[in-house]
Protein backbone atom coordinates (compact mmCIF):
# COMPACT_ATOMS: atom_id res chain seq x y z
CA UNK A 1 0.00 0.00 0.00
CA UNK A 2 1.12 3.47 -0.75
CA UNK A 3 1.13 6.08 2.06
CA UNK A 4 -1.05 9.07 1.45
CA UNK A 5 1.18 12.15 1.47
CA UNK A 6 0.34 14.66 4.20
CA UNK A 7 -1.28 17.87 3.02
CA UNK A 8 0.88 20.97 3.11
CA UNK A 9 -0.53 23.63 5.40
CA UNK A 10 -1.43 26.72 3.41
CA UNK A 11 0.09 29.89 4.83
CA UNK A 12 -2.53 31.76 6.80
CA UNK A 13 -2.96 35.48 5.91
CA UNK A 14 -4.53 38.32 7.89
CA UNK A 15 -8.25 38.48 7.90
CA UNK A 16 -9.85 41.83 7.23
CA UNK A 17 -10.78 42.19 10.90
CA UNK A 18 -7.22 41.47 12.03
CA UNK A 19 -5.87 44.01 9.55
CA UNK A 20 -8.27 46.66 10.78
CA UNK A 21 -7.29 45.95 14.39
CA UNK A 22 -3.58 46.35 13.53
CA UNK A 23 -4.28 49.62 11.73
CA UNK A 24 -6.29 50.87 14.72
CA UNK A 25 -3.47 49.98 17.12
CA UNK A 26 -0.92 51.80 14.94
CA UNK A 27 -3.20 54.85 14.76
CA UNK A 28 -3.54 54.87 18.57
CA UNK A 29 0.23 54.63 19.01
CA UNK A 30 0.80 57.48 16.56
CA UNK A 31 -1.83 59.54 18.37
CA UNK A 32 0.00 58.94 21.64
CA UNK A 33 3.38 59.68 20.11
CA UNK A 34 2.58 62.95 18.30
CA UNK A 35 1.98 65.06 21.44
CA UNK A 36 5.25 63.78 22.86
CA UNK A 37 7.08 64.70 19.65
CA UNK A 38 5.46 68.14 19.67
CA UNK A 39 6.50 68.67 23.29
CA UNK A 40 10.08 67.72 22.47
CA UNK A 41 10.09 70.09 19.51
CA UNK A 42 8.69 72.96 21.57
CA UNK A 43 11.19 72.27 24.36
CA UNK A 44 13.99 72.47 21.80
CA UNK A 45 12.54 75.66 20.29
CA UNK A 46 12.19 77.25 23.73
CA UNK A 47 15.80 76.33 24.56
CA UNK A 48 16.96 77.84 21.26
CA UNK A 49 14.97 80.99 22.00
CA UNK A 50 16.60 81.24 25.43
CA UNK A 51 20.03 80.88 23.85
CA UNK A 52 19.17 83.65 21.38
CA UNK A 53 18.17 85.94 24.22
CA UNK A 54 21.42 85.12 26.00
CA UNK A 55 23.38 86.15 22.89
CA UNK A 56 21.42 89.41 22.60
CA UNK A 57 22.06 90.16 26.28
CA UNK A 58 25.78 89.46 25.85
CA UNK A 59 25.90 91.75 22.81
CA UNK A 60 24.25 94.53 24.82
CA UNK A 61 26.82 94.01 27.56
CA UNK A 62 29.59 94.05 24.95
CA UNK A 63 28.35 97.40 23.65
CA UNK A 64 28.20 98.70 27.24
CA UNK A 65 31.75 97.57 27.94
CA UNK A 66 33.07 99.49 24.93
CA UNK A 67 30.82 102.59 24.99
CA UNK A 68 30.25 102.95 28.72
CA UNK A 69 26.45 102.73 28.45
CA UNK A 70 23.74 100.64 26.85
CA UNK A 71 22.52 101.66 23.38
CA UNK A 72 19.49 103.93 23.15
CA UNK A 73 16.07 102.31 22.93
CA UNK A 74 15.54 104.59 19.92
CA UNK A 75 18.00 107.11 18.53
CA UNK A 76 15.46 109.89 18.81
CA UNK A 77 12.07 110.46 20.44
CA UNK A 78 8.81 108.78 19.56
CA UNK A 79 6.22 111.05 17.90
CA UNK A 80 5.03 113.72 18.24
CA UNK A 81 8.00 116.02 17.88
CA UNK A 82 10.01 114.04 15.35
CA UNK A 83 11.55 115.29 12.15
CA UNK A 84 10.79 112.43 9.69
CA UNK A 85 14.39 112.35 8.49
CA UNK A 86 15.94 111.87 11.90
CA UNK A 87 17.89 108.76 12.73
CA UNK A 88 15.23 106.11 13.37
CA UNK A 89 17.41 103.24 14.57
CA UNK A 90 16.19 101.15 17.45
CA UNK A 91 18.67 99.64 19.89
CA UNK A 92 19.31 96.61 17.68
CA UNK A 93 21.38 98.10 14.79
CA UNK A 94 23.79 99.49 17.37
CA UNK A 95 24.84 96.00 18.50
CA UNK A 96 25.24 94.36 15.07
CA UNK A 97 29.02 94.38 15.41
CA UNK A 98 28.68 92.51 18.71
CA UNK A 99 26.52 89.82 17.06
CA UNK A 100 29.06 88.85 14.39
CA UNK A 101 27.36 91.15 11.88
CA UNK A 102 30.17 93.63 11.28
CA UNK A 103 29.45 93.97 7.55
CA UNK A 104 25.85 94.98 8.20
CA UNK A 105 27.01 97.39 10.89
CA UNK A 106 29.48 99.01 8.47
CA UNK A 107 26.78 99.40 5.80
CA UNK A 108 24.39 100.92 8.31
CA UNK A 109 26.97 103.39 9.64
CA UNK A 110 27.80 104.49 6.09
CA UNK A 111 24.11 105.22 5.48
CA UNK A 112 23.88 107.26 8.67
CA UNK A 113 26.66 109.60 7.57
CA UNK A 114 25.46 110.07 3.99
CA UNK A 115 21.66 110.13 4.02
CA UNK A 116 20.46 112.73 6.50
CA UNK A 117 20.49 110.07 9.23
CA UNK A 118 17.52 108.33 7.63
CA UNK A 119 18.52 104.72 8.22
CA UNK A 120 15.41 102.71 7.38
CA UNK A 121 17.24 101.17 4.41
CA UNK A 122 20.91 100.38 3.90
CA UNK A 123 22.68 97.66 1.89
CA UNK A 124 21.64 94.35 3.43
CA UNK A 125 18.86 95.80 5.60
CA UNK A 126 16.62 92.82 4.77
CA UNK A 127 19.23 90.32 5.98
CA UNK A 128 17.74 87.91 8.52
CA UNK A 129 19.88 87.60 11.63
CA UNK A 130 19.02 84.17 13.04
CA UNK A 131 19.85 85.17 16.60
CA UNK A 132 16.93 87.63 16.51
CA UNK A 133 14.31 85.04 15.48
CA UNK A 134 12.35 82.80 17.84
CA UNK A 135 11.84 79.36 16.23
CA UNK A 136 8.47 78.95 17.96
CA UNK A 137 6.95 81.88 16.05
CA UNK A 138 5.49 80.63 12.74
CA UNK A 139 5.56 84.19 11.32
CA UNK A 140 9.27 84.62 11.96
CA UNK A 141 11.44 85.63 10.19
CA UNK A 142 9.48 88.54 8.77
CA UNK A 143 11.05 90.27 5.79
CA UNK A 144 8.10 91.08 3.51
CA UNK A 145 6.50 94.42 4.28
CA UNK A 146 3.98 96.63 2.50
CA UNK A 147 4.84 96.83 -1.19
CA UNK A 148 6.72 99.93 -2.21
CA UNK A 149 7.65 100.86 1.36
CA UNK A 150 10.20 98.28 2.61
CA UNK A 151 11.09 98.24 6.28
CA UNK A 152 13.73 95.49 6.41
CA UNK A 153 14.02 92.39 8.54
CA UNK A 154 11.99 92.22 11.75
CA UNK A 155 12.73 90.17 14.86
CA UNK A 156 11.16 88.70 17.99
CA UNK A 157 13.33 90.27 20.67
CA UNK A 158 12.50 93.58 22.31
CA UNK A 159 13.99 95.60 25.17
CA UNK A 160 12.29 96.73 28.36
CA UNK A 161 11.42 100.41 28.31
CA UNK A 162 9.16 100.80 31.29
CA UNK A 163 6.65 99.52 33.79
CA UNK A 164 4.25 102.18 32.52
CA UNK A 165 2.84 103.39 29.23
CA UNK A 166 5.51 104.85 26.97
CA UNK A 167 4.10 108.35 26.94
CA UNK A 168 3.34 108.66 30.64
CA UNK A 169 4.51 112.14 31.64
CA UNK A 170 6.57 112.46 28.46
CA UNK A 171 5.11 112.30 24.95
CA UNK A 172 8.45 111.38 23.36
CA UNK A 173 9.36 108.61 25.76
CA UNK A 174 12.54 110.27 27.01
CA UNK A 175 12.15 109.80 30.77
CA UNK A 176 10.87 106.23 31.12
CA UNK A 177 11.94 104.01 33.99
CA UNK A 178 13.25 100.97 32.11
CA UNK A 179 16.74 100.21 30.85
CA UNK A 180 15.99 101.53 27.34
CA UNK A 181 13.98 104.51 26.10
CA UNK A 182 14.22 107.42 23.65
CA UNK A 183 17.83 108.66 23.33
CA UNK A 184 18.73 106.71 26.47
CA UNK A 185 22.29 106.06 27.64
CA UNK A 186 21.71 103.94 30.71
CA UNK A 187 24.71 102.58 32.57
CA UNK A 188 24.44 99.30 34.46
CA UNK A 189 25.29 101.25 37.61
CA UNK A 190 22.09 103.25 37.01
CA UNK A 191 20.07 100.07 37.60
CA UNK A 192 19.80 100.61 41.33
CA UNK A 193 17.09 97.96 41.71
CA UNK A 194 19.79 95.44 40.78
CA UNK A 195 20.51 93.98 37.35
CA UNK A 196 19.39 90.54 38.56
CA UNK A 197 15.97 91.99 39.39
CA UNK A 198 15.40 94.08 36.25
CA UNK A 199 14.30 92.98 32.78
CA UNK A 200 16.57 93.78 29.88
CA UNK A 201 15.14 91.83 26.91
CA UNK A 202 12.08 89.67 26.24
CA UNK A 203 10.10 88.53 23.21
CA UNK A 204 7.08 89.38 21.10
CA UNK A 205 5.26 87.73 18.20
CA UNK A 206 5.73 89.31 14.80
CA UNK A 207 2.73 89.81 12.53
CA UNK A 208 2.73 89.74 8.70
CA UNK A 209 1.91 93.03 7.04
CA UNK A 210 -1.42 93.21 5.27
CA UNK A 211 -2.58 96.48 3.71
CA UNK A 212 -0.56 98.38 6.31
CA UNK A 213 2.62 97.95 8.30
CA UNK A 214 2.77 96.09 11.57
CA UNK A 215 5.70 97.79 13.27
CA UNK A 216 6.23 95.31 16.11
CA UNK A 217 9.78 93.97 15.85
CA UNK A 218 10.77 96.58 13.24
CA UNK A 219 14.42 97.28 14.08
CA UNK A 220 15.59 99.73 11.42
CA UNK A 221 12.66 102.08 11.82
CA UNK A 222 11.99 102.10 15.54
CA UNK A 223 10.36 105.51 15.63
CA UNK A 224 7.06 104.19 17.05
CA UNK A 225 8.69 102.02 19.76
CA UNK A 226 7.89 98.70 18.08
CA UNK A 227 11.00 97.11 19.61
CA UNK A 228 10.15 97.90 23.23
CA UNK A 229 7.94 96.21 25.80
CA UNK A 230 6.41 97.35 29.06
CA UNK A 231 5.68 95.25 32.14
CA UNK A 232 2.46 97.15 32.79
CA UNK A 233 0.57 93.94 31.96
CA UNK A 234 1.83 90.34 32.39
CA UNK A 235 3.13 88.15 29.56
CA UNK A 236 0.63 87.06 26.90
CA UNK A 237 -2.00 89.34 28.35
CA UNK A 238 -5.38 89.56 26.64
CA UNK A 239 -5.01 93.34 26.77
CA UNK A 240 -4.13 94.44 23.22
CA UNK A 241 -0.84 96.10 22.43
CA UNK A 242 -1.53 99.83 22.22
CA UNK A 243 0.37 100.85 19.11
CA UNK A 244 1.01 104.43 18.14
CA UNK A 245 -0.36 105.55 14.80
CA UNK A 246 -2.18 103.19 12.48
CA UNK A 247 0.69 100.73 12.33
CA UNK A 248 -0.44 97.32 13.49
CA UNK A 249 -2.35 94.33 12.14
CA UNK A 250 -4.57 92.74 14.78
CA UNK A 251 -3.84 89.04 15.37
CA UNK A 252 -6.34 88.46 18.19
CA UNK A 253 -5.10 85.16 19.63
CA UNK A 254 -1.35 85.80 19.65
CA UNK A 255 -0.73 89.48 19.00
CA UNK A 256 -3.82 91.60 19.58
CA UNK A 257 -3.45 95.32 19.01
CA UNK A 258 -5.33 98.57 18.90
CA UNK A 259 -4.48 102.12 17.86
CA UNK A 260 -5.33 104.46 20.73
CA UNK A 261 -4.93 108.22 20.76
CA UNK A 262 -2.71 107.94 23.85
CA UNK A 263 -1.36 105.40 26.37
CA UNK A 264 0.99 103.44 24.11
CA UNK A 265 2.57 100.15 25.14
CA UNK A 266 3.51 96.70 23.81
CA UNK A 267 3.52 93.57 25.97
CA UNK A 268 5.78 90.51 26.02
CA UNK A 269 4.25 87.63 24.05
CA UNK A 270 5.32 84.26 22.66
CA UNK A 271 4.12 81.00 21.14
CA UNK A 272 5.68 79.06 24.03
CA UNK A 273 3.28 77.24 26.30
CA UNK A 274 2.52 79.18 29.46
CA UNK A 275 4.90 82.12 29.34
CA UNK A 276 7.76 84.01 27.70
CA UNK A 277 11.53 83.98 27.87
CA UNK A 278 13.29 87.04 29.25
CA UNK A 279 16.87 88.11 29.90
CA UNK A 280 17.64 90.11 33.03
CA UNK A 281 20.12 92.92 33.29
CA UNK A 282 22.85 90.59 34.52
CA UNK A 283 22.49 88.45 31.38
CA UNK A 284 20.69 85.52 32.97
CA UNK A 285 17.68 84.14 31.10
CA UNK A 286 14.43 83.07 32.75
CA UNK A 287 11.13 81.61 31.63
CA UNK A 288 8.46 83.92 33.01
CA UNK A 289 5.05 82.34 33.53
CA UNK A 290 1.84 83.95 32.29
CA UNK A 291 0.52 83.65 35.84
CA UNK A 292 3.39 85.60 37.40
CA UNK A 293 2.37 87.96 40.19
CA UNK A 294 1.42 91.15 38.36
CA UNK A 295 2.98 93.49 40.92
CA UNK A 296 6.28 91.59 40.96
CA UNK A 297 6.39 91.50 37.17
CA UNK A 298 5.61 95.20 36.89
CA UNK A 299 8.33 96.08 39.39
CA UNK A 300 10.92 94.17 37.35
CA UNK A 301 10.35 96.60 34.48
CA UNK A 302 11.83 99.59 36.30
CA UNK A 303 15.53 100.14 36.84
CA UNK A 304 15.30 102.40 39.88
CA UNK A 305 11.89 102.05 41.51
CA UNK A 306 13.22 100.71 44.85
CA UNK A 307 10.61 97.93 44.78
CA UNK A 308 11.10 94.81 46.88
CA UNK A 309 12.23 92.08 44.47
CA UNK A 310 10.10 88.96 44.13
CA UNK A 311 10.05 85.67 42.25
CA UNK A 312 9.05 85.53 38.62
Amino acid sequence: MFAVPARRARPRGFTLIELLVVIAIIAILIGLLLPAVQKVREAAARAKCQNNLKQVALALHGYHDVRGALPPGISTGIPPGNNPNWDRRSWQPFILAYMEQSALHTNMEAKVTTAANYTITFPGFETVVGTLQCPSDPNSPKTITVAGNPQGAHGNYVVCAASTYYNTGNAEGRTLNGMFFSSSKVKLTDVTDGTSNTFMVSEINVVPDATQHDLRGRYNNGIHAGTWFTTLNPPNTTVPDQVQGNYCVNLPLRAPCTNPATNFGNYARSYHTGGVNAALGDGTVRFVRDGVDAAVYRAAGSRNGDEVPGNF
